[in-house]
């Protein structure tokens, strides 16, 4: 009997079991499909091929039952859709991401994030609700030639954030290095 017309009914592959042979048709006629019933109840139809090989397993109900407990453990805060958290991670790009538009006012110029803030999202969030943050304020260094860290950095409005740079524009409009 050749490949094709082998009975598979009864056999598991994976959370599936094979039930009967499909009516699908492969648009080139090679491929044979068997409708299988997942441990979750769902009956789907796979090629028999994916199923001697290991790459159909399940009806994507393990999938996703992988991509929900990855996505808890990789969970730390909860808080990569806040204001607070974009600041981190922009503080982050400007000192070490080449490919950021201000690379060159910060990881350009040598400036980067001290130690804890850089591998540590809640310390910065600590230090930030310890010392003043508000959503409308920026973070800015007081020392521009300084690092990012604790001792060098504040929340401030943005118009004392625009007096504190290493650039300004000339009379031409160029930024230069004051």
């Amino acid at each position: 009997m050749p490949k094709a017309a082998c009975d598979i009914s009864g056999e598991r592959f994976g959370r599936l079991v094979a039930i009967s042979r499909s009516e699908r048709k492969n648009t080139q006629g090679k491929r044979v499909f068997w409708k299988c019933q997942c441990e979750c109840g769902k009956i789907v139809e796979a090629n028999i091929s994916d199923l001697r090989r290991g790459h159909t397993t399940s009806c994507g109900c393990f999938h996703r039952e992988v991509v929900r407990s990855v996505g808890k453990s990789k969970a730390t805060h909860g808080e990569s859709n806040t204001i607070l958290y974009r600041r981190w991670k922009g503080m982050k790009n400007r000192c070490y991401n080449q490919n950021d538009e201000f690379y060159y006012r910060y990881g350009g110029r040598g400036i980067s994030v001290c130690d804890l803030w850089k591998k540590d999202y809640p310390a910065f969030r600590d230090w930030a609700l310890k010392n003043g943050y508000d959503p409308k304020l920026s973070l800015d260094r007081i020392d521009n030639d300084g690092n990012y860290s604790p001792e060098n950095c504040r929340w401030v409005n943005y118009k004392t954030q625009h007096l504190n740079r290493a650039f300004k524009r000339d009379e031409r409009g160029i930024f230069v290095k004051v």
